[in-house]
């Protein structure tokens, strides 16, 4: 059986390598791709030419497609998890009318773009894609194969020209996948890098386990000198113990002898009440002998009397009455001495009364006072007996404080015994927090270098990615001096990158489109650019000269200008986002 009814040309006249095609109204990069597989305006006739052989078809060829597809398991859970077979259906009935008509112009290679987006975001893998899309060509040329095998060379035409053309979907479906896959792990790493380098805790770490270590022999240095204070004071307390107990016993004989001196002082109350009774008795005796001598003083007068009229008489009788009138004036005489001794009597006897008076109330004064000095000494011993169980009381306590003063010194030396524990544990922390710090400085390092390794690849940024790209690098200028100030990091003053250098420098200074270098926040970000790498290497140098503090200084400053700059970087890409720019450097 012959297949072909007329002879083919050689395989090599259908073979073109021009380095050149008449298709203009794309972009360089996709036409690129074109020049490479010979895709001209007469290959998309032939396409165009084959359209109604396969659009009869279509719908057969894609239920065959989805019938493949769905018997790879992997390949169904993708389709379950993002969309249906109904809708994928539609889509691909678009995506072969396209095909089919053939007109390669900005919104066909956009749609590509799109596909190859979405093939990134649900992980449909570039192999699973292209043996899949190699299907969907397959059934293509199979089709026209037999359809056209009666014309050989019009079948090779076609079939040639859907190959290319599919080759060409393949390339700008596989090359944005590539782009986007590449594009998302560098951004993961980008965003992790971002996230580790603003680990800023490893300072305050690093700073709170010195201040724990500070402070740890502190506590050891006051927990030392309590701990002897403690046993100074149960020193001083065994020592007032002591002299309690004693002044407690000298108190119990004080006791005895106050309670002694107190029975004699009520002893000399009643004594004083009886002399008071006998000198009130004297005072009555006095008085009544002051009766009698009163009584003897009107006799007296009365026998002076009886002796001048005796006289007198005896003067009348004459010479008789001589020897009366002797007697008489004897008489008289004798009551005269009377009452002069009765007088000097009178008088002694007023003297012993106003003695016996002051003396009686002297008495009756000291007889207060010993009244009160035996109530006092009655209160006096209620008092002593207070103190002395008040000393008894103290004495005990005193007792109970030495105890508890003997523990508490057992307790501070067992606290003494931990922090030290305590103390060794935060030098072994505080090695363990600044090896940390190296760890995750090394591997954020690491980081940025696979960030590096990913931008080294021919992967097309747009602006809004550039903005992305360039905060992570000056956060990592800025995580650079943070760890040098640690001490993990070595920096030299001219390793520290300019401003022009850096990448934002390079794409800032570089050929931009009038929409970026028109807008007014582009040209707010050059000033606060530049103090970030200024002030990045006057902290270097600082640093370099041991002028921490200054370095310090300069990298708050860093900081200060860093953020503003940043803040500005995010209004600019979110005023493109509005506009919805995406230009590809």
């Amino acid at each position: 059986m012959v297949f072909f009814t007329k002879k083919t040309k050689p395989w090599k006249d259908y073979l073109n390598f021009s380095n050149s095609t008449d298709i203009s109204q794309i972009g360089e990069r996709a036409k690129e791709k074109l020049k490479f597989l010979n895709i001209n305006q007469e290959t998309l006739t032939h396409v165009r030419e084959a359209a109604p052989i396969l659009v009869p078809y279509k719908d057969e060829i894609i239920h065959q497609f989805y019938n493949k597809v769905l018997s790879v398991d992997h390949l169904k859970k993708i389709i379950i998890e993002h969309s249906t077979v109904d809708r994928l259906k539609v889509t691909m009935g678009r995506y072969l009318d396209q095909f089919l008509q053939a007109n390669i112009n900005h919104e066909y290679v956009l749609s590509r773009i799109v596909v190859g987006q979405v093939h990134s975001r649900i992980h449909l893998t570039a192999e699973n894609f292209i043996a899949a899309h190699h299907l969907l060509i397959h059934s293509m040329t199979s089709i026209l194969m037999e359809k056209l095998h009666h014309n050989p060379h019009q079948m090779m035409q076609a079939v040639i020209a859907i190959q290319k053309l599919g080759a060409y979907d393949q390339q700008l479906m596989v090359e944005v996948y590539m782009e986007e896959t590449m594009k998302s792990f560098l951004f993961e790493v980008n965003d992790l890098l971002n996230h580790t380098i603003q680990l800023d805790t490893t300072s305050q770490l690093i700073t709170s386990m010195d201040k724990q270590l500070e402070e740890s022999c502190n506590v050891t240095a006051a927990t030392e000198q309590m701990n002897a204070s403690i046993q100074e004071v149960a020193n001083h307390t065994a020592r007032v113990a002591e002299g309690t107990n004693e002044a407690v016993r000298t108190a119990d004989q004080s006791k005895e002898e106050i309670d002694k001196a107190l029975d004699d002082i009520s002893r000399v109350g009643y004594v004083y009440h009886q002399i008071v009774e006998q000198v009130n008795l004297l005072d009555n005796e006095i008085g009544h002998t002051q009766q009698v001598v009163n009584i003897i003083n009107e006799i007296a007068d009365q026998t002076n009397l009886l002796a001048l009229n005796a006289s007198i008489e005896a003067a009348r009788a004459g010479e008789q009455g001589r020897g009366f009138s002797v007697v008489a004036s004897e008489v008289r005489k004798l009551a005269e001495h009377t009452k002069e001794q009765i007088n000097q009597i009178t008088k002694n006897m007023n003297s012993l009364r106003h003695v016996s008076g002051k003396v009686i109330q002297q008495i009756k004064d000291t007889g207060e006072l010993v009244e009160k000095t035996v109530a006092g000494a009655q209160n006096a011993r209620e008092v002593n007996a207070q103190i002395v169980s008040t000393m008894k009381e103290i004495s005990h306590s005193t007792s109970q404080i030495a105890a508890m003063t003997e523990e508490q010194s057992s307790v501070i030396a067992e606290i003494t015994e931990r922090n030290s524990v305590i103390h060794d544990h935060s030098i072994h922390n505080q090695e363990v927090a600044k090896e940390t710090a190296k760890i995750i400085y090394d591997l954020s390092i690491k980081m940025d270098h696979h960030r590096n390794s990913f931008l080294g690849i021919n992967v097309k940024l747009n602006t809004n990615d550039m903005i992305r790209i360039v905060k992570t690098e000056h956060l990592i200028l800025k995580w650079k001096i943070y760890n040098m100030l640690l001490g993990i990091e070595t920096i030299e003053a001219n390793q520290v990158i300019t401003y022009e250098d850096c990448g934002f420098g390079k794409w800032y200074y570089g050929d931009l489109p009038p929409l970026i270098k028109g807008n007014p926040i582009y040209k707010e970000l050059e000033e606060p650019h530049k103090q970030v790498h200024h002030f990045a290497k006057i902290a270097v140098e600082n640093y370099k000269r041991g002028n921490i503090h200054d370095a310090e200084q300069a990298l708050q400053q860093l900081e200060q200008a860093s953020d503003h700059w940043m803040h500005l970087l995010s209004k600019l890409e979110d005023s493109l986002s509005k506009k919805s720019t995406k230009i590809i450097h």
